[in-house]
């Protein structure tokens, strides 16, 4: 509000703009932001720092492509400006490059550790990957950088509820959301938690919430997916994960859950095609676990029974994972007594 009438009156203030970007920016504001980087920019066109940021809030808009030519423009005017290796993370992260978003969040902490964003946006990079433990490290730092900092906050808990740590999960969420009832990603935790716990109803309510709200919702829309296959409406899940998958086609962790929704439709066909693929790009105990049911259901007792072997081989990811694997081990004894050794079946069929 003070910066407003200042730059009515002189609108290339270059202090007045440069401050009500950060105000923007802080309010999530950022088509507004954007407005006036656009301003700065005119004003001086190769600053490298306003790329940058300009870059950050493209990728906050879902503009990947203007944002990336913005932060690579930042990086050959800086080769040491860690935003701008902040914002091509970002970018890569959002259109599903998570693994290729690490080598970036890497040199923005190694020319600048004090920024506890870029250790969040790590974490979260890493949760996308499935490497929770890494995840929570990196959240740890980004706390120890700056105890107010929610977004870390929720998202530790989310990993630890992921892990299967629930009681610690739920102190953080609860932390967050005293401190913050909107905040989203504390919501989405908290959702989290109703899922594993199995109060799926609960759980799609509280997505219903969320999604649609955040500038990348593919994790919530993930979740409410596997909630409505619980309560057996796999139809309904369907819209969430081709939504992801049109946006980041190829994403393992939503193919392996419509494989799942395929599978609970008696759609074996496209539950197997899923499933191959989003194992042929990252093996979890639970994609191996629903193929092997898949592979069951087409009276496939032999390769059912390879892929229930190889989920209990695995190590477990997350609270997921961890499920699916009791219920293979538990699967094998009842396949095993169903077809055993000796029993005249060709030496292949036996288990």
């Amino acid at each position: 509000e003070r910066l407003n009438p200042v730059l009515a009156a002189d609108p290339r203030n270059e202090m007045a703009l440069r401050l009500r970007v950060l105000a923007y920016m802080r309010l999530s504001r950022l088509a507004e932001a954007r407005n006036d980087l656009n301003d700065l920019l005119r004003l001086k066109p190769d600053d490298a720092l306003l790329l940058a940021l300009r870059g950050v809030t493209a990728a906050g808009l879902k503009q990947f492509d203007q944002g990336m030519v913005d932060v690579n423009r930042a990086i050959q005017l800086d080769p040491n400006n860690a935003l701008a290796y902040l914002g091509r993370g970002l970018i890569k992260t959002g259109t599903g490059k998570a693994q290729d978003a690490l080598a970036d969040y890497d040199r923005s902490i190694s020319l600048n550790a004090r920024d506890p964003l870029a250790f969040t946006e790590r974490g979260l990079a890493y949760v996308t990957l499935n490497q929770v433990d890494k995840a929570l490290l990196d959240f740890d730092q980004a706390l120890v950088l700056n105890q107010s900092n929610d977004l870390a906050k929720a998202w530790r808990g989310i990993a630890l509820l992921l892990k299967g740590r629930n009681s610690e999960g739920q102190v953080d969420i609860n932390a967050a959301l005293d401190k913050n009832p909107n905040n989203q990603a504390a919501q989405l935790g908290r959702g989290l938690a109703l899922l594993t716990s199995g109060q799926f109803d609960r759980a799609v309510v509280l997505f219903n919430q969320i999604i649609g709200k955040t500038a990348d919702d593919t994790f919530a829309r993930i979740l409410r997916a596997r909630a409505l296959v619980a309560l057996k409406k796999p139809a309904d899940a369907m819209p969430d994960l081709n939504f992801v998958l049109n946006l980041r086609p190829g994403f393992p962790d939503a193919l392996a859950v419509r494989g799942i929704a395929w599978s609970a439709m008696l759609d074996y066909g496209k539950a197997r095609d899923d499933l191959d693929s989003a194992i042929a790009q990252k093996e979890t105990v639970e994609s191996y676990f629903a193929r092997a049911k898949v592979h069951e259901a087409l009276n496939n007792p032999k390769k059912a029974t390879d892929d229930f072997r190889r989920a209990t081989e695995l190590a477990p990811a997350g609270v997921f994972d961890v499920l699916a694997q009791a219920e293979s081990k538990r699967k094998i004894q009842e396949l095993s007594k169903r077809l055993p050794c000796g029993s005249g079946h060709a030496s292949g069929d036996c288990l």
